[in-house]
């Protein structure tokens, strides 16, 4: 009688060192060209609130939210929907998050002069926070970390508030070294942010089976 062979013993597969996906090297530049361009489109919107508010009378900060919080939101969404399948909220979430601090100041009566250096970086970072927390849940079906993201978006927007208010000169510049260190200053800043803001949504979408496993012994 002949009896089954018993089973053989699975063979051992090693994993392969994983690598970065080039898929997220190409979102990780779209989404730090995004920013730069809402950034620096962000500047103008924030020039044109301005002279309008100037005819009629209405705020003194708050463009600043209006403007750089839409305009960044909305380049950052465009390459969103593709990278992770981010919805409209995206943008809106940047819009009012950032716009509240911004406008709570302006209730207030907050003197906006330049001896405040420190106002608009404050503001800017607790519009960072509030608008990362609102975006939250965009990320939450695709990470277990998201309340990382509130804490990234809060360093990201801050940052760059801070490079411009103590590299750029608050005056007008009165040599071409002083006219360099403004615009650098100004377009360094959305750079900055895609880095900053970039970097922690590759760490948080990055699922773990993504990353460099131990060999398995046989």
């Amino acid at each position: 009688m002949q009896f089954p062979s018993p089973p053989r013993r699975a063979e051992c597969l090693r994993m392969p060192p994983t690598q970065s996906r080039p898929t997220e090297k190409r979102f990780f530049a779209r989404w730090v060209v995004a920013s730069s361009a809402g950034w620096f489109c962000g500047v103008i919107v924030v020039v044109m609130l301005a002279a309008i508010s100037d005819l009629i009378h209405v705020g003194n900060g708050v463009y600043i939210g209006v403007g750089m919080g839409w305009s960044i939101g909305f380049a950052q969404w465009l390459t969103a929907r593709k990278w992770f399948g981010a919805t409209s909220q995206w943008m809106w979430a940047s819009t009012i998050g950032v716009t509240i601090p911004f406008l709570l100041a302006d209730l207030v009566g907050t003197q906006w002069n330049r001896n405040r250096w420190y106002l608009i970086p404050a503001l800017a970072g607790a519009g960072g926070l509030l608008a990362g927390l609102l975006q939250r849940s965009s990320l939450r079906s695709h990470s277990g970390k998201t309340n990382w993201w509130v804490a990234a978006s809060g360093a990201a927007w801050m940052c760059p508030a801070l490079l411009i208010q103590l590299i750029i000169v608050p005056y007008r510049p009165r040599t071409p070294l002083e006219a360099v260190r403004n615009i650098g200053s100004i377009g360094l800043g959305g750079v900055v942010l895609g880095v900053v803001t970039g970097s922690a949504l590759v760490w948080l979408l990055t699922p773990d089976t993504c990353r460099p496993h131990p060999p398995i012994a046989c």
